[in-house]
């Protein structure tokens, strides 16, 4: 709503100062000590070289606005389940994705990156890119750090849904909170090729 605002041209003039005002709420550089303990949603962390986090930031965390009844982001989401529930169906009728819009938003770097195969020296890894609660924990910079997970719970259909947190620099179309739907589904071989044959045929 507020970078709707900042659009219009009604107040074109005042761009350059109230986006500069917005980034520095977000983007203050007081952090916390090392060695504190941090609590996000209801977990405990303790706090080291790695963190980057601020108390301003995490006061963000567990908005879960697309859960509000009637805010956009819950009527977009609940479009799109809707759609695969009546778009995917099991033999006897049942949808076949599992929706999990509820997850904790701090994973370890393992979740967020090395069960992707992300490299231990990938720029995507810098604290300039993530908000870290310690070495070993961040707060999720894609809902994809949950995929392995899923899948190692026998989850072979679903969708996650969840807010997500990157140190992005604030303008008409960043912001360091921002959500994303996410959907995984696991084929058998015989699946892929009817899916190649098809694509194929298609562009024949």
């Amino acid at each position: 709503m507020v970078l709707q605002v900042l659009r219009s041209p009604h107040v074109k003039c005042l761009h350059s100062s109230w986006r500069a005002c917005i980034t520095r709420k977000y983007f203050v550089t007081t952090t916390y000590k090392q060695g504190e303990q941090i609590t996000v949603e209801g977990r405990e962390y303790q706090t080291d070289h790695m963190t980057n986090v601020t108390p301003h930031l995490l006061s963000l965390v567990g908005r879960s606005l697309h859960m509000q009844k009637y805010h956009p982001l819950n009527h977009i989401s609940q479009r799109i389940v809707h759609y695969m529930y009546q778009r995917y169906v099991s033999s006897r009728g049942n949808p076949l994705f599992s929706v999990h819009n509820n997850i904790h938003p701090v994973v370890t770097t393992h979740q967020n990156f090395d069960s992707l195969l992300i490299p231990k020296n990938h720029v995507s890894r810098q604290k300039s890119d993530n908000y870290y609660i310690n070495e070993g924990h961040l707060l999720r910079a894609h809902t994809s750090a949950h995929q392995s997970d899923l899948i190692g719970m026998g989850f072979d259909n679903f969708l996650v849904i969840g807010d997500v947190y990157r140190r992005d620099e604030i303008d008409s179309s960043h912001y360091p909170v921002f959500h994303q739907v996410e959907g995984v589904r696991l084929c058998t071989k015989r699946e892929v090729n009817y899916v190649y044959l098809t694509i194929h045929k298609f562009c024949m």
